[in-house]
């Protein structure tokens, strides 16, 4: 075996390359996938942190988008880093440049829907930029020729979209959120194109979106309970405090639980990658959702009537999560699946009924809501427990003989 151009991959007599191996046989890109996940854990409590305080409430819809802005990225150097097997001193670098960058978004995204947006493009663009250079050290190390010029292709797509984005940086509104868009939706729809051509799914592929897409998830589920012990550590002791938190940990419990014993197992259609990936975002952002609404509610009185707003904040992030599953599971090799989304859907479908029910009637106040959202979210866990033993996940060149 012969050392590759790029210090991370090894190749063959025949042309063949492999991910560089540390003493033991592990992949070293494994390991640094889960230093670059860190970075996540500080972004996505400073983004919760913001959507808290952010006046109007209509700039919570900013911050989700640049929330979304930061997870492609995430995505994408994901995927980048397990499809090239990237983790030499010069990757580590710009991973550790995207790191800080991302951090600065996330401290941008409350002031920037204030004031000025400019530097929120700037920084998106800086980020495509580092993963066009990624992609350009793929597209000239020792891969496959198929490899190495869908690679090339990745690293024009993200240059392209970075040129625009830092263009738009620089002109004033509306233009710079409109040429923002033109980058953005450049840089996905031309990735998602290349992504598909390249026949992306390997069993081994498969295995490590389930898994990275897992620890994401994992990692919202813990800024959760984080958000929610760090909003009590600060309050007085009231009984509703003390609802809030019983409601986030039971809550966040449920929807991990409901979560890992269904989609990790289910497995990916090899067709529907992409939205197997998009409704991850609406999960993953419904969850974090939640802790937003429980530190909402500490410091509230038990005995007033719960907020149009708060039921909102209660209910909207419930609805999506069970719905983004519903869509998971229909992008997933489980068949039958209809019996699982149809539990997901009605499940979107009572805790809808209790928030209105808390907006219409005046007597359901905080210390209700919560307890029966609580109920709905560990009945749903029970049900499609026996639900899912009525299904199985079909192989992947079966599913392909059927498509």
């Amino acid at each position: 075996m012969t050392a590759g151009a790029d210090n991370d991959r090894t190749t063959d007599r025949h042309g063949t390359t492999s991910p560089k191996l540390l003493p033991g046989g592990q992949d070293l890109s494994t390991w640094v996938t889960l230093f670059y996940d860190l970075v996540f854990v500080a972004a996505i409590l400073i983004f919760t942190k913001a959507v808290e305080h952010v006046h109007p409430q209509t700039g919570v819809l900013w911050i989700v988008g640049v929330f979304a802005a930061t997870w492609w990225v995430w995505f994408s150097s994901t995927l980048l880093m397990h499809r090239f097997h990237q983790s030499d001193l010069i990757h580590r670098l710009l991973l550790l440049f995207q790191m800080l960058v991302i951090v600065l978004m996330a401290m941008e995204a409350r002031v920037s829907f204030d004031h000025e947006a400019s530097l929120i493009g700037f920084e998106f663009g800086l980020l495509l930029l580092s993963i066009a250079a990624m992609y350009a050290r793929a597209g000239y190390g020792r891969h496959a020729a198929s490899e190495a010029g869908a690679a090339r292709q990745l690293a024009a797509v993200n240059l392209a979209a970075a040129v625009i984005c830092l263009i738009g940086s620089l002109t004033p509104q509306p233009y710079r959120l409109i040429i923002n868009l033109v980058g953005i939706i450049i840089v996905t729809t031309g990735s998602a194109s290349v992504w598909r051509s390249l026949s992306l799914f390997t069993t081994q592929d498969e295995e490590h979106f389930l898994e990275r897409m897992g620890a994401f998830t994992l990692i919202v589920c813990g800024e959760a309970f984080i958000e929610t012990a760090l909003a009590v550590s600060g309050a007085s002791i009231e009984s509703i405090d003390v609802w809030s938190l019983m409601f986030e940990f039971v809550l966040v419990f449920a929807l991990f639980s409901s979560y890992f014993e269904d989609v990790p197992w289910a497995g990916i259609h090899p067709n529907r990658f992409g939205g197997w990936s998009g409704l991850h975002l609406f999960a993953q952002v419904s969850i974090a959702a939640t802790a937003v609404s429980a530190t909402k509610l500490i410091g509230d009185h038990t005995g007033e009537p719960l907020p149009d707003s708060e039921i909102i904040r209660l209910t909207i992030p419930l609805v999506a999560f069970y719905l983004a599953l519903s869509g998971i599971d229909a992008c997933s090799r489980r068949r039958p699946y209809a019996p699982v989304l149809k539990v997901h859907a009605a499940t979107s479908v009572l805790v809808l009924i209790v928030g209105v029910m808390a907006w219409f009637i005046p007597w359901v106040h905080l210390a209700e809501t919560l307890p029966m959202l609580d109920v709905i979210a560990i009945l749903h866990l029970i049900a499609i427990d026996r639900v899912r033993e009525r299904t199985g996940v079909v192989d992947r060149e079966e599913l392909a003989v059927r498509t």
